[in-house]
């Protein structure tokens, strides 16, 4: 509700104002706007997500099972690294 809003205002630390708000408001992170900074940008959204969203571990893993589903191959070479093609020494 509005008012709930409202008094999250008074608390100091506006960084968690606007987490919280955006928390309380989203259901569901919509993590396409953030994939044009491509894989770069994954581990600030998980830093994002461990410091603000502690009480949502779905949101958590849903948003970032997203952002790496919209990205497989870079995940996928970032994984494998640079040798791709050759077999792995048993």
């Amino acid at each position: 509700d509005i008012e709930t809003l409202l008094r999250m205002n008074y608390n100091q630390d506006k960084s968690l104002v606007a987490a919280k708000k955006i928390l309380q408001t989203h259901h569901h992170l919509d993590m396409k706007p953030l994939l044009d900074w491509g894989l770069d940008l994954l581990p600030r959204v998980v830093a994002w997500l461990d410091r603000f969203a502690e009480s949502r571990p779905d949101l958590k893993l849903s948003s970032i099972f997203e952002f790496v589903r919209a990205m497989p191959t870079e995940v996928g070479n970032g994984v494998a690294g640079k040798r791709n093609g050759t077999k792995r020494r048993r």
